[in-house]
Parts: C-alpha cells; structure tokens; sequence
C-alpha cells in the first residue's frame, strides 16, 4: 500500500493539459480507456482525406486524422489541434459527433495492452475552401503524407475497422 501511495502521490504532480510524456501516457492507457477524437473530412465530390501512419501501436496504413483529448481539453479543442497537427489548418466541424466507437485492439491476445481500448467520437469536417495538400517533402509511405481517395483503401488501418458502417453511408466502400 505505501508504494502505491509514493506512486499515487507522483502521478498527481503531473499536469497533462499539454499531453503526458510517452511512457506515462503508455502506463495511464494499459489500465483505462484513451477517449479519442477521429476526423472524417470529405470534399465536395465526397472523397475522403486520409493520413499515412507507421508506428509500433497500429502499423503502417491510411488513418483518419485522430487525437486523443487531453486533460481539461474539449473536443472541440482537440478537433481543432488534431487538424492542424495532421493537416496543417483548422477544419469546419459538425457540432455533433456522427459515431461514437468502443474500440478494441486485441481482444484475443492478453499481451496487447498498451493503447489497445479506445473510446473513439467521429466528427465529420470539412477544409476551409482555399485547402490545397501540401506535403511539403513527404513521400508516399511517409508518415503524416496526406492523400484524397473516392474510396476507403485496402490497407486503411484495421483499427477503423468500427467505421465501416459510416463508411457505407457515405458511399466510401468499394
């Protein structure tokens, strides 16, 4: 018990308005769930922009442009840092999320632990009409490339698995 005091105690000098550092930010997510805000930004001839994304938690594959929320944040809030973070501008943000997803990873394998539950809140966006991609000196297959596609991608990260059914009401499924 006393250690869990010392611990306890530690954890509440941190302040996580700005994030946590990454291996606190793993530890706090391999006892509860990370609430996540994921944006669905289409066209107006309905395409859908999506990010390129390799790292050791969801892989390499297309993703929709995502961040979770931090302390004291509101969606809104993170709506807004995600789009610029991912994008590089502010995004037009429907008022009222579109899903709200309880997802997941690993259900069968009790070794994924670290960012394996997610509470994932959907907003559908769009740009600001003067948007044009710039990936600067990214390539395809680098993280963070930016692309437009009429249709979800074979190699979308599985983690959008939940998606599907909103995929299908926006016509984004091949």
């Amino acid at each position: 018990m006393k250690d869990n005091q010392n611990i306890l105690e530690q954890f509440m000098k941190i302040d996580g308005r700005e994030g946590l550092e990454e291996e606190i930010f793993i530890a706090v997510s391999t006892i509860i769930p990370i609430v996540n805000v994921d944006l669905l930004i289409l066209d107006s001839q309905n395409h859908i922009l999506l990010s390129w994304r390799d790292d050791v938690y969801f892989g390499k594959g297309w993703h929709l442009p995502g961040g979770c929320i931090r302390y004291k944040e509101t969606m809104a809030q993170r709506i807004q840092k995600t789009a610029m973070n991912e994008i590089g501008t502010r995004v037009i943000a429907a008022s009222e999320p579109i899903a709200v997803k309880d997802v997941i990873m690993g259900r069968d394998n009790a070794k994924v632990r670290e960012r394996a539950h997610h509470l994932a809140i959907l907003y559908k966006c769009r740009l600001p009409d003067q948007f044009v991609i710039d990936n600067d000196k990214k390539s395809k297959g680098t993280p963070g490339y930016l692309q437009w596609f009429e249709a979800i991608p074979e190699d979308i990260l599985p983690i959008h698995e939940v998606y599907q059914d909103v995929f299908k009401r926006y016509g984004l499924m091949p």
